[in-house]
């Protein structure tokens, strides 16, 4: 990339970019998107702030994705080849002394950047320390590592241009790089293109989510305007800027800005006689592609010939392998490659020239589009002849050797096609390019005249590596299509893999056992057979989800006494995972404990980060059912350290839930609430099964900081049930105390077949709903059903799966409805359990509630005392956290009698008051409202026998209240 000429416009771009790399020299690692339609002139801002950054001492490394390259990390492999091969970092690789001397760049990297740069690998380097386990994380640490190397000498710029044709891995390569550099003097600069077909919605989602990051900024370029047209007109054909501005008008309206069409248009006008000719409308080319297509029709054969196979082998190639690919020879090439140049069409990437591009990736499209399907099939496979070199080809060419062929397989390469692309796909995979390794197998798959067997192993081979990469969807979709294979074992492992992307976001369907059951009827295998054992502990878990909890748990009971009968640790493992899914009842907290403590010694013994996340969810959940403390901590760092291994959306979503739950029993209710975001932003895999977990989250946190008032006004208590998810309409009319809504919503529930729900994960949340609204209603007939509900939780906590909400003790509810009942001692024996257990698992939330809950019970009974020191108490926690519901509860109530008899609530009223706070002020910091201050101050008046607001506030100065 080269400044070919002054940058025209573009002055609040070069702005900006001066502002954030003041940032970058002061620590502030920076990243700018650089967005725009194709030709908006990203590329060239691009280049204009390297070359600005260069001319000043500022090192620049360059380089730009390649629609067709496949190579994973391509435009990363290329900075660091660049970078080691020209890298004064240790002695030259002839010197007699090279062997013996470290490189200081690669010093301590917890990957071998040599894997994947062939220039880092003629570099000798220490052997590789404080890996993670996770090899993907640990390239991306090295990555990360050796730019803030290069950046603690003095700042560093890297450009990465198109970054719409980068993929997958190497976007998030790019992210983790970008977060890992906060605090260094680097500048990363990426430019994409917006429009379509080249911007992708998973290419809008990825720059989403690395937006979200801090000191990442995002500069769209809009077409340039008639000003800075009428400059590049003025410098072009040499006139003044104001006899520019009528040509530049012209230009505007008919290019609207875009700089490669006014260059391109630009070219044109020129070739017909200048300025001048803008006033005959026919000068212009109906459209760029018209342009350029003149253009190329003055080529000669040759070189016409010689540049569309170029736009062959891709947006940049090296001559060697343009003479190797063409049929002219090595003279004759190079000057085919001159004339281009000259007409404008290609350009030197290196010096001396060796390497060549095209002008505008524009261009070379163009170039595509016009060859008929034949001749671009003639053109693919000589260039795949050109770089094949059998079994002696250098693994990085698989990725290209493979497209070549795909696209020439209508011409006898099907099977060089196959072979490469199972071959590209591998390396993809070996290179933790999931995604990439998912197509190449897909593209495989879909060759004509391929085996059935060929067809199963490359789809099993997608399916895999969509999973590692968590698209679920796209996994299953593959595994259902291979259920309708010939093959028994082969529907058997089908139905397995579809399964197993079934319950990762939950799905609740029949189909999954309906293939699993059919599938192992075929089969037919003996009972002792690890892929039978292994399929009928998917079978149950498979039944569980889809609600049959009476037939899951015995049959996984049953695969995991077969398992252990065959000794195999991996069976074992799979069939302890799928039994961890039936339920978590109270009375099963237990076994589930046991099993999760079982399968995590086995996880890390295999390295297994998924069956160690599994392990730690379920022996969470289970802990805090059981209300162990210790063990609810030890998995709950065990899943944030399988997540961060293992590097997988679902793991990192499950860990995110368990952390936010922390945080809401905490009363960080401001973390909670950025944790939940952060949990359905990570489910984004299945957005739809996310949504509904995420709404519950923001509801129990809205519900104790009182912003649920925003929608009062909205619920009327009188809302049709169909469409709606009638425990959290319940919980609703329950906070606004909509009896009437609360009584038919309860009783709808209650009429239910409530049995056949009680295993399920939403269960928890429905029972603690119903408890509430029964009790506040002091409806006896459903409070003795959920009374019976509850009475298995009696001891335990109440937690939804997956953590999406904890209720704290169910002692808490069973003792309100003892006292709604009137049952007196047993209330205030539960409420003191509910205490107790809720002090034990250190959860202020649930502490304040059960304290508030009993404090009015007392008041009800005429202990005025006994509620005032509850309520006191209850207050001196959720005041510091903001816990509304409970302070709004706890209003009316009566605070202890102070020593000088004030209580302890007015003592902070006239602590205010002589602040000079208003009651409305009082109130909002005391979260109580403006009425009950005016009332604490009316009382104060009384007891302190001032008439006014100032003689109250002379006598808190004279008596030390403040």
């Amino acid at each position: 990339m080269a400044r070919r000429s002054r940058l025209v416009g573009r002055r609040h771009e070069l702005t900006e970019f001066e502002h954030i790399w003041s940032r970058v020299e002061e620590g502030d690692g920076q990243v700018v998107l650089v967005g725009g339609e194709p030709g908006a002139g990203k590329t060239r801002l691009a280049v204009e702030v390297a070359g600005a950054l260069h001319d000043h001492g500022v090192p620049v490394l360059i380089a730009a994705a390649g629609k067709d390259a496949g190579v994973p990390y391509q435009p990363v492999v290329e900075i660091l080849d660049h970078l080691f091969e020209h890298s004064p970092c240790c002695r030259d690789e002839h010197s007699p002394e090279r062997d013996t001397k470290d490189c200081p760049l690669l010093a301590g990297m917890p990957y071998d950047i040599g894997q994947i740069s062939g220039q880092a690998a003629r570099h000798r380097s220490l052997a590789v320390t404080d890996t993670s386990g996770d090899i993907r994380r640990d390239l991306f640490d090295a990555v990360a590592m050796l730019l803030r190397r290069l950046a603690e000498e003095r700042p560093l710029a890297v450009v990465l241009d198109d970054l719409q044709w980068a993929t997958l891995p190497t976007i998030a390569l790019l992210k983790h790089v970008a977060g890992a550099s906060v605090d260094s003097r680097l500048l990363l600069v990426a430019t994409f293109r917006t429009t379509a077909p080249d911007h992708s919605a998973a290419l809008s989602e990825q720059l989403a989510d690395l937006h979200r990051l801090d000191g990442v900024h995002r500069l769209d370029l809009e077409g340039l305007d008639t000003t800075a047209i009428a400059e590049f007109v003025s410098e072009h054909a040499g006139i003044s800027t104001a006899a520019a501005r009528l040509p530049a008008s012209i230009l505007r309206d008919r290019t609207a800005g875009n700089p490669f069409f006014l260059r391109e248009m630009w070219t044109d006008v020129q070739r017909r006689g200048g300025v001048a000719a803008l006033r005959d409308s026919r000068s212009v080319p109906v459209s760029i592609s018209e342009s350029i297509a003149v253009r190329l029709a003055g080529l000669q054969p040759e070189v016409l010939e010689t540049v569309q196979l170029a736009a062959v082998l891709g947006e940049s190639f090296d001559v060697t392998a343009l003479v190797r690919a063409g049929v002219i020879g090595h003279v004759r090439s190079v000057e085919a490659v001159d004339s281009a140049v000259s007409a404008g069409l290609l350009e030197a990437r290196d010096e001396p020239p060796s390497c060549y591009g095209f002008v505008h990736s524009l261009t070379r499209q163009v170039m595509l589009d016009r060859l008929p399907a034949a001749q671009l099939q003639v053109l693919h496979a000589h260039a795949a002849q050109a770089f094949d070199r059998g079994p002696a080809t250098a693994p990085d060419l698989y990725p290209r050797l493979a497209h070549h062929y795909l696209c020439a397989q209508p011409l006898g390469y099907r099977e060089q096609a196959y072979r490469y692309a199972c071959l590209a796909a591998r390396q993809a995979a070996h290179s933790l390019a999931y995604e990439d390794a998912a197509g190449w197998f897909e593209r495989a798959a879909g060759l004509p005249a391929t085996g059935a067997d060929e067809v199963a192993q490359s789809l099993f081979g997608a399916a895999q590596n969509y999973v590692r990469a968590s698209e679920f969807a796209r996994a299953r979709d593959i595994y259902d299509r291979l259920t309708g294979m010939p093959d028994p074992l082969t529907r058997l492992q089908a139905a397995m893999g579809f399964e197993e992307t079934n319950w990762r976001p939950g799905s609740i369907d029949f189909r999954a056992a309906e293939l699993l059951s059919a599938a192992i009827a075929d089969c037919d295998l003996p009972e002792d057979d690890v892929r039978l054992v292994r399929a009928t502990g998917s079978l149950a878990r498979a039944l569980a989800f889809a609600g049959q909890h009476d037939r899951a748990e015995p049959l996984g009971e049953h695969a995991v006494s077969l398992a252990r009968r065959t000794g195999d640790r991996t069976t074992i493992m799979h069939t302890l995972r799928t039994g961890l899914w039936h339920g978590l009842r109270p009375d099963a907290a237990g076994r589930q404990m046991e099993r999760a403590e079982e399968l995590s010694a086995l996880g890390r013994e295999a390295g297994d980060q998924e069956s160690l996340c599994e392990a730690a969810h379920f022996g969470a959940l289970a802990s805090y059912l059981a209300g162990r403390p210790a063990d609810l901590e030890k998995y709950t760092r065990q899943a944030q350290a399988a997540a961060a291994s293992g590097r997988q959306p679902f793991m990192d979503y499950t860990a995110t839930c368990m952390l936010q739950n922390r945080a809401y029993r905490r009363g960080d209710f401001e973390e909670a609430q950025r944790l939940a975001d952060t949990a359905l932003r990570i489910g984004e895999f299945d957005s739809d099964a996310m949504d509904g977990p995420h709404s519950v989250q923001l509801f129990m946190i809205r519900r104790e900081t009182g912003r649920l008032e925003a929608v009062r006004h909205l619920v009327t208590g009188s809302e049709s049930h169909t469409g709606r998810w009638l425990p959290g309409l319940l919980a609703l009319y329950t906070e606004f105390n909509l009896t009437d809504g609360m009584r038919r919503t309860l009783h709808t529930l209650l009429e239910r077949d409530v049995e056949s729900s009680v295993a399920d994960a939403r269960f928890p949340i429905e029972l603690a709903f119903m408890a509430d609204a029964a009790a506040d209603l002091v409806d006896f007939e459903a409070m003795n059903t959920v009374r019976l509900l509850l009475a298995r939780y009696s001891g335990s906590n109440i937690v939804a799966g997956q953590f999406v909400a904890a209720f704290g003790s169910a002692d808490r509810y069973l003792a309100r409805i003892a006292e709604a009942t009137g049952d007196q001692v047993a209330a205030d024996g539960l409420f003191a359990s509910a205490l107790s257990m809720d002090r034990r698992m250190g959860s202020d939330v649930h502490i304040a509630e059960t304290l508030a809950r009993h404090a009015v019970a007392l008041q009800r009974r005429g202990d005025q005392t006994g509620a005032a020191q509850l309520a006191e108490e209850a207050r001196t926690l959720a005041g510091p956290i903001k816990q509304l519901r409970v302070l709004h509860r706890l209003e009316a109530m009566p605070a202890r009698v102070t020593h000088d008899g004030l209580t302890r609530r007015e003592l902070d009223v006239v602590r205010l008051l002589a602040a000079g706070l208003s009651n409305r002020e009082i109130g909002s910091q005391l979260f109580i409202s403006a009425n009950t201050a005016a009332n604490h101050v009316r009382s104060i008046l009384t007891k302190t026998g001032t008439t006014n607001r100032t003689q109250a506030a002379r006598y808190a100065t004279d008596h030390h209240i403040v």
